[in-house]
C-alpha cells in the first residue's frame, strides 16, 4: 500500500525544489502545489510523504502551516493521513469519492465547452427570473472592470469567471454554485487562452447583452444571449494553437 521513500522515489525532487514564494500565504501555496503534483501524477498513488518534522525543516515552515495545507487535500480525498504516515490516495478512491474538483482538473476544453452549454443556458434563464437591481449592478461593475484591462488575458479570465459565477449566485441554488466553482481552475486557464487570441471587444458586447437580457427578466432572451456568447467562445477556440486546445 505504501511506497518506500528513497532517493529514486517519485516526488523526492519535488520537495527538494519546492520553494515558498509568498510567505504570507504559506499553507495555500503548499496546498496548491501538492494538489497539482497529485493530479498530474508527479506524486503517484500510494506515495508516502516525508514525515512532518523532516518536511517542515526542508521547507522552513511550522507544523501548523503544513497541517493547514494537508487539511484541504484530505477533504478533497487526495491524501489519507494515518499514524503510519500521509500518503496519496488511489485514482479509484479519488474518483469514487465524487471529488468534482479533481475530475474537473482533468477535463478537456471540449468537455468544458459541453458543460457550459448545458449548464449556463439554464443558469442564466433562472437568474433572469430572480435578479434584483443590486445583482444587475454587480454584473455591470464586473463588466466595467473588464473594460479596463484589454491586454491582460489573465485578469480578464478571472473577471469573466466572476461574472458567470455571479449569475450562478443570483439563482440562489447552492448545488449549481458548488458544481460551478469546481471548474474555476480549468475555466480560467482556458478562457485566458481565448482572451489572448483576441476575444475582447466581442466579449464585452456579449456580456452586455447578457446583462440586458437578465435585467429585462426574459428567460428566453437570456438563454439566447448566453448561447450566442458560448458559440463565440467556441469559435475563438478554433483559432487557438492546437496545443492550447488539448
Amino acid at each position: 500500500m505504501f511506497k518506500q521513500m528513497n532517493t529514486n522515489t517519485p516526488g523526492t525532487s519535488l520537495f527538494d525544489d519546492l520553494t515558498i514564494e509568498n510567505r504570507r500565504h504559506i499553507s495555500q501555496e503548499i496546498f496548491e502545489k501538492l494538489r497539482a503534483a497529485i493530479l498530474s501524477g508527479e506524486l503517484p498513488a500510494g506515495y508516502v510523504f516525508p514525515n512532518e518534522n523532516e518536511l517542515c525543516q526542508k521547507l522552513n515552515i511550522g507544523r501548523g502551516s503544513l497541517r493547514e495545507a494537508y487539511a484541504p487535500l484530505e477533504t478533497l480525498h487526495l491524501i489519507t493521513r494515518t499514524k503510519a504516515g500521509t500518503y496519496v490516495n488511489s485514482q479509484r478512491e479519488i474518483q469514487n469519492s465524487m471529488n468534482l474538483e479533481a475530475i474537473a482538473q482533468r477535463a478537456t476544453p471540449q468537455r468544458l465547452s459541453e458543460y457550459r452549454h448545458i449548464a449556463e443556458v439554464g443558469i442564466v434563464q433562472l437568474a433572469s427570473q430572480k435578479a434584483v437591481p443590486a445583482d444587475i449592478e454587480q454584473l455591470e461593475k464586473i463588466l466595467d472592470e473588464m473594460r479596463t484591462c484589454p491586454n491582460d488575458a489573465a485578469k480578464l479570465s478571472q473577471l469573466d469567471f466572476d461574472f458567470h459565477s455571479t449569475l450562478v449566485r443570483i439563482t440562489k441554488n447552492e448545488l449549481l454554485l458548488i458544481t460551478f466553482n469546481t471548474i474555476r481552475s480549468i475555466y480560467e486557464s482556458f478562457t485566458e487562452s481565448v482572451f489572448a487570441s483576441g476575444y475582447f471587444e466581442e466579449s464585452l458586447l456579449d456580456h452586455q447583452n447578457i446583462i440586458d437580457a437578465v435585467k429585462s427578466g426574459d428567460p428566453q432572451a437570456a438563454g439566447e444571449m448566453m448561447t450566442r456568447h458560448l458559440d463565440h467562445v467556441h469559435a475563438y477556440r478554433g483559432t487557438m494553437p492546437e496545443q492550447a486546445q488539448q
